[in-house]
């Protein structure tokens, strides 16, 4: 079968490998669309070593149940699925308690096993869910993004908050504009150095819209919210400079949630946490309720896909890689390959 390689530090290409077959416990998927994560980007870019070469990547994807394994009997061949990225061990203290995204000894696709660029991929029958046949294979190999979205909110503990600011407007920080607007939210503020990706915020109900590059946009926020502060302040881009900016938009009281992993050494304004009582969470991957929670979402129209995706045939892989890697496109904020 055909897949997108990362044989060696900077390379990507097409190749032919061997066909998976399921172990006990195990369906085949034949892959409908998968998506390039910033997360395998920056992986590529950095030569992280989170992803180690030789290596499939492609942990964002959905498909359609092509054999089955032994000891498999809630799936058929035919059936429509999408996957979690994370595959917990199930025995651990973190996962009987339920986070299973913490599980210390957790397996991520396209990290410690083989990823979904390629046309069929093995994965443990326990970590898929169906999909509703309104929910189509480019929003289904969305789920997993937006689960990350759905997750965000889910540490956020005001409810129908005033303001919410996104700070990185990627697509993570696309999806949680539509979760927050979903969950309540009265004002959405996106952050975004790169214009069109502004764009794409204000197309999805961001208003107004900050770019960093043309003024100070804490000084522009609180000027906006008349001195106050948001409610909420979600960094999606995880930069030491983003990560305080968070810090210093957040109201009195306010939360903030990070998101991205741009950088790890993070220096904040103390005194303002302490004084202000601001809360600060991390949020990493889903759980089984963010994924279903997020095809629900799709399910019913609340999210909105068409201003900021573009698919792309498996074989255009490396070039979209190399494109996104270089210079970022006007026209899309996420790409999705189709095998």
């Amino acid at each position: 079968m055909k897949a997108l390689v990362y044989p060696a530090w900077d390379v990507l290409e097409i190749r032919d490998v061997p066909e998976p077959s399921p172990g006990p416990g195990e369906v085949v998927l034949r892959v409908a669309a998968v998506g390039i994560c910033g997360s395998e980007l920056e992986a590529v870019a950095s030569r992280s070593p989170r992803r180690t070469p030789p290596l499939i990547m492609g942990h964002e994807f959905c498909g359609e149940v092509a054999a089955v394994g032994e000891g498999v009997t809630d799936l058929r061949v035919g059936d429509r699925v999408v996957s979690s990225s994370v595959i917990p061990c199930g025995r651990c203290a973190e996962c009987r308690h339920g986070a299973t995204h913490l599980c210390p000894q957790r397996e991520v696709f396209g990290m410690n096993r083989p990823g979904a660029f390629a046309e069929r991929i093995a994965v443990p029958a326990s970590v898929v869910l169906p999909l509703p046949e309104r929910v189509g294979p480019l929003e289904g190999a969305l789920v997993e993004p937006l689960a990350n979205a759905v997750h965000v909110w889910s540490l956020v503990t005001r409810r129908f908050p005033e303001t919410v600011v996104v700070i990185g407007c990627g697509a993570i920080g696309l999806m949680a504009l539509q979760v927050a607007r979903a969950g309540g939210a009265l004002t959405l503020i996106a952050v975004e150095i790169n214009e069109a990706r502004l764009e794409m915020a204000h197309a999805v109900g961001a208003e107004p819209v900050f770019n960093p590059m043309r003024g100070d946009v804490v000084a522009e926020l609180r000027q906006f919210t008349r001195g106050r502060g948001a409610d909420i302040v979600i960094d999606a881009v995880g930069a030491a400079a983003t990560r305080r900016a968070a810090v210093e938009m957040a109201c009195a009281g306010g939360e903030v949630v990070w998101v991205g992993l741009h950088d790890d050494a993070t220096e904040i304004p103390g005194y303002q946490v302490v004084l202000g009582e601001r809360r600060i969470a991390g949020s990493y991957a889903v759980t089984a309720r963010d994924l279903g929670t997020a095809v629900g979402l799709f399910a019913h129209g609340r999210i909105e896909i068409a201003p900021w995706v573009h698919p792309f045939a498996l074989d255009e892989g490396p070039r979209v890689f190399r494109q996104l890697l270089t210079a970022p496109p006007r026209d899309y904020a996420k790409a999705l390959l189709l095998p």
